[in-house]
């Protein structure tokens, strides 16, 4: 009789140069889900993007929300707009990954959460305008 053959374990070699966040990161999502390649590579995006995010507000801490500009003129400092922009990507590439939360449930895109914000929005509007029309009375 033929034994079966004995499961591999693949470990998954983490991305070079991440720092500590990202490596924290990759560690525990690959200890606790198997991902395709392709997803690894989404993930290993999502472990820079949580890099970039900690040396962003190291930039702003040292230097202010403010700093000056080439004119001499106070000036937003810039690495706030990198800051949105790399939670943006960070939020659409975790949504991609559809990887669950702490309960269970998968995490929404921005796309998904904006069109449920409209939905609530026009069916809130749907049941006043019901509301103004019902005849004094008939509530």
């Amino acid at each position: 009789m033929a034994t079966p053959p004995t499961p591999v374990i693949r470990r998954t070699p983490k991305p070079v140069k991440l720092g500590p966040r990202g490596r924290r990161f990759w560690a525990q999502t690959t200890s606790e889900f198997v991902l395709s390649n392709a997803e690894l590579e989404i993930l290993a995006e999502a472990c820079r993007c949580l890099d970039q995010l900690d040396q962003l507000r190291k930039a702003v801490e040292a230097d202010g929300y403010m700093i000056t500009g080439s004119m001499g003129q106070r000036v937003v400092h810039p690495a706030l707009a990198r800051i949105d922009g790399t939670r943006s990507l960070l939020a659409r590439l975790l949504a991609a990954l559809e990887l669950p939360d702490e309960y269970g449930l998968r995490i929404p895109s921005p796309e998904q959460t904006r069109a449920k914000q409209a939905a609530a929005e026009r069916w809130r509007d749907h049941t006043q305008s019901n509301i103004r029309r019902l005849p004094r009375g008939s509530a």
